[in-house]
């Protein structure tokens, strides 16, 4: 009489495998959605914020917009002088949005330092690029409404000027 072995046929092993493969797979994919969802989540809500800023601002100064260097890309300008350019408007538009409130004391100083920097006074989006602050519609960024002043992030792509996945304030305002 044969005594039957107990164990695991090749079959049933590649089977478990692919079984565990394609959960992993499935972890992975789902992680990186969750991911890129917080990112959007977190740069919608710092836009969210910017915009109220903004608003204290201009009721502050009689209706003035803060004076920061205009942000106004060429069509064939490179990602790299585009992010210096952004760079530059942050920093300008950050102090003058400080000369309202302490930044560093009010909700920005809740972000996470890779959002917001207190020691630059400079505020990324989740992506770490600069949040651009647009004084005027631009046909390559984007066209706010009643034509104020919005900003604007380069979202994950990290382009500017590629409109299907940028974030702007004046979209956050209605999410």
């Amino acid at each position: 009489m044969r005594t039957r072995h107990r164990g695991f046929t090749i079959i049933e092993l590649l089977t478990s495998i692919a079984v565990l493969v394609i959960v992993f797979g499935l972890i992975v994919s789902l992680s990186n959605f969750v991911r890129n969802t917080s990112a959007t989540d977190l740069t919608v809500t710092l836009l969210r914020k910017l915009d109220e800023q903004l608003q204290v601002y201009h009721q502050k100064y009689d209706g003035q917009w803060p004076a920061v260097p205009v942000f106004d890309p060429k069509p064939d300008q490179n990602e790299v002088a585009l992010a210096k350019t952004a760079r530059q408007n942050n920093e300008a538009f950050v102090r003058a949005l400080g000369t309202t409130t302490n930044l560093s004391t009010t909700v920005f100083a809740e972000l996470p330092s890779s959002v917001y920097d207190p020691e630059t006074q400079t505020l990324r989006d989740a992506w770490g690029n600069p949040i651009v602050f647009m004084q005027r519609m631009h046909p390559a960024i984007g066209m706010a409404l009643d034509d104020r002043p919005f900003f604007f992030s380069a979202g994950p792509d990290r382009k500017y000027l590629t409109r299907e996945d940028n974030l702007y304030s004046y979209e956050s305002a209605a999410r």
